[in-house]
Parts: structure tokens; C-alpha cells; sequence
């Protein structure tokens, strides 16, 4: 790996060649790691990178590629984004704090949409719907014709036992964001995701349309079926994935990401009363501007989605229902002015307001009878 590294700043034409294999060297350790080395016919026996430190090959791959990319030797080209990403979700807990480290750092200095820009085609590819434009696209970015692009498997992350590390990255990417960055992701992913289940073929409507049939007996979730083909539950699980980070506080515009702790008080006392009063008038407005597209975009997309999957009587009625609540308990006056023309669905989310409130105050309730007895 130090030698092609080498090899790349040496002889930059030799970049293409390698570029796969030393952004393979992430998931070392992986099946698809090895074939790789075999795609790119190296001369390296693929039993020779079977160390029994993978740790030791993540982490020096993360910071020979960080500094390469910082120096323009190589570019985010095909899947390696995804790749460097997926080192967020590692199970070492070293390699990942590293590969936190390298892209909210030095990384996202060099490129502040680094994150923003990739956020939705990860969601795509960390589920590997190699069906969809967007992970084709994402997959053939920077090619330039030489036919060697960066592949990701992605197998680590994929299916319901994938889902906490792919919450994992999605959060890391969605706190180093600012309220700009997450507005435009937030619309995209409705027109997107949410939008592209509104269309006449693809694999998101058709997830959409399909009946809640054969369901697994001891699970709600309807991609649980055995029956249900690969490509089919890949979508599946794009549109869980999408409504739970709608659904995230970590999304919202306003919400403050965590200080950097190597900022000092006093540096923050110099310069925290001019940037507060600029962030709070910028804030504001991007509120306004979240709003409205709540309101004139996203609502309208849901509407017609919940149509679609009434229709089918589909179990990611539930998921979107959801949303709608979450939206409708946070701008309540906005949505009943917008949804007069819909008292059905009206009614509908004030009922589940109801619900919630007596949820809330029924666990508010258990709370404090359960600290009174801890008191006495």
C-alpha cells in the first residue's frame, strides 16, 4: 500500500491503475478487497494481504489516501467517497475515529460540499440499489473514459443488520453539515426518493404498489420476506432509511451540532457574540426557507405517495404517516392551512397529535412517580 502510494506521486499515470486497490485497503479484511487486487491484475498474491492486523492496513490506507486526495494526486472518483464513509461504521474503534477525523477535518476544509453532495448516493449505494441512476451515476463519476472507476460492495452495511451502521455514517455526515447543506438535502431527498416512488417504473414505485403479503410472522417489517427479490429489497430499504433520516433531529435546520472541544473558551468568547448574531439572522431565514419548501414541495409529494401506497395497502404507510406527524407537530398552523383542502388527512394527523400528547404526558407521569419513589 506505502509503495503504491509512492508509486502514485512518483508516476502520476500510474493512479488509475492502483486507485482500486488502495481504496479497497479501507475494508481490508473484506471478500471484496481480494478480488479487487484480482480486477486490476496486480502482481500481488491475494493471500499475501492476509494479515491478521486488518486495523493496522485501514488505518495507514486512511492516511495515505487523505493525504493524496489533500494533495491532488487522486481524486473522489466512482465509489470511493462511499468507501472512506463506510470507514466511519468500522467495528475498530480506532479506524473509525480516524476516518472521522480526516473527513470532518482537513477533507471537508478542502471541500465543504464533500458531504452534502454525496449524502443521498450514499444512501443508495450503502444498500447496494445498484438498479437506480443515482448508484449508476455515483459509480461511473470520474471515469473519463479510462474504464477504471472505484467499486464499493457495500455487504457490511446492507440489509436490516446493516441499519445502525449506516445511521452511524448518516448522522456523522448530517452534524458536520450546515443549515444550507441540510435543507438542500432534505429537499432532495423528497424529490429523489420520496418523488421517484411517484413514478411509473423503477424499483422504488414498484416496492411502493406491491401488497403486504407473506410477511414474516414475527416481524412488522415488510422486507422481511423471504420471497421478495434482491433489487425489491434494496429499495426497501433506501425508503426506510429516507424516512428515518427525515424523521432525524440531526436533519432539522437549527439544530446544533457538537462544539469542537479543541476551540477554547476563550477563542469562543471573542468570537461567539458576532458569529451568534450573524448565525441567528441566518438561521431564521433558512427557517423560513424550510418551511416553504415543506409546505410547496415536500407536502404535495406526500400526499400523492400516501395515495399510492393506501391503494396497495403498504406497510410503509406507516413510516410516511409518521413523517407527516413529525411535520405537522412542528409548523401545526402552517400544515392545517395547507391540508384545509384535505380535512381527511387533517383529521387524521390531529389525531395522532392527540395521541402523542397523551403518550407524552403518560411517560411524563412515570417519570416523576418513579423518582418520587426513588426519593422516599
Amino acid at each position: 500500500l506505502m509503495v503504491m502510494g509512492d508509486l502514485c506521486v512518483r508516476y502520476t499515470n500510474l493512479v488509475d491503475r492502483y486507485l482500486p486497490f488502495m481504496a479497497a485497503c479501507l475494508q481490508a479484511g473484506d471478500k471484496a478487497c481480494h478480488e479487487v487486487v484480482t480486477d486490476v491484475n496486480l502482481s500481488v498474491d491475494p493471500s499475501a494481504i492476509k494479515v491478521r492486523n486488518y486495523s493496522l492496513v485501514k488505518k495507514n490506507a486512511i492516511l495515505l489516501l487523505s493525504s493524496l486526495v489533500l494533495q491532488d494526486y487522486i481524486k473522489w472518483r466512482g465509489l470511493f467517497i462511499h468507501r472512506f464513509l463506510a470507514a466511519v461504521a468500522d467495528e475498530d474503534d480506532e479506524v473509525s475515529c480516524l476516518a472521522r477525523t480526516a473527513l470532518r477535518g482537513p477533507l471537508l476544509e478542502k471541500q465543504p460540499n464533500l458531504l452534502s453532495n454525496s449524502f443521498v448516493e450514499a444512501i443508495f449505494v450503502f444498500n447496494s440499489c445498484k438498479a437506480h441512476p443515482i448508484y449508476c451515476a455515483a459509480a461511473a463519476s470520474g471515469e473519463n473514459g479510462t474504464g477504471v472507476a472505484v467499486d464499493f460492495d457495500g455487504t457490511m452495511l446492507c440489509g436490516k443488520s446493516g441499519y445502525h451502521k449506516r445511521f452511524e455514517v448518516y448522522r456523522m455526515m448530517l452534524t458536520n453539515m450546515n443549515d444550507q447543506q441540510k435543507l438542500e438535502v432534505t429537499v432532495r431527498l423528497a424529490k429523489v426518493v420520496l418523488g421517484g416512488a411517484l413514478e411509473t417504473n423503477g424499483d422504488l414505485s414498484a416496492v411502493c404498489k406491491l401488497p403486504p403479503q407473506d410477511i414474516h410472522p414475527n416481524e412488522e417489517d415488510y422486507y422481511t420476506k423471504k420471497t421478495c427479490p434482491k433489487r425489491l429489497e434494496s429499495a426497501m430499504h433506501v425508503l426506510t432509511d429516507t424516512f428515518a433520516i427525515l424523521k432525524s433531529s440531526h436533519i432539522k435546520v437549527g439544530h446544533k451540532s457538537s462544539v469542537d472541544p479543541e476551540q477554547d473558551d476563550d477563542h469562543l468568547e471573542q468570537t461567539g457574540a458576532k458569529v451568534d448574531q450573524r448565525n441567528l439572522y441566518k438561521t431564521s431565514l433558512l427557517n423560513k426557507i424550510s418551511r416553504k419548501h415543506l409546505m410547496e414541495t415536500i407536502i404535495p409529494i406526500l400526499r400523492n405517495l400516501k395515495t399510492v401506497l393506501e391503494s396497495s395497502r403498504s406497510p410503509f404507510l406507516k413510516d410516511l404517516m409518521h413523517y407527516l406527524g413529525y411535520i405537522f407537530r412542528s409548523f401545526k398552523a402552517e400544515v392545517k392551512e395547507h391540508l384545509a383542502s384535505d380535512p381527511t388527512l387533517l383529521q387524521e394527523l390531529e389525531y395522532d397529535f392527540r395521541k402523542h400528547r397523551q403518550r407524552e404526558t403518560s411517560s411524563g407521569k412515570y417519570v416523576r412517580i418513579a423518582e418520587d419513589d426513588v426519593r422516599t
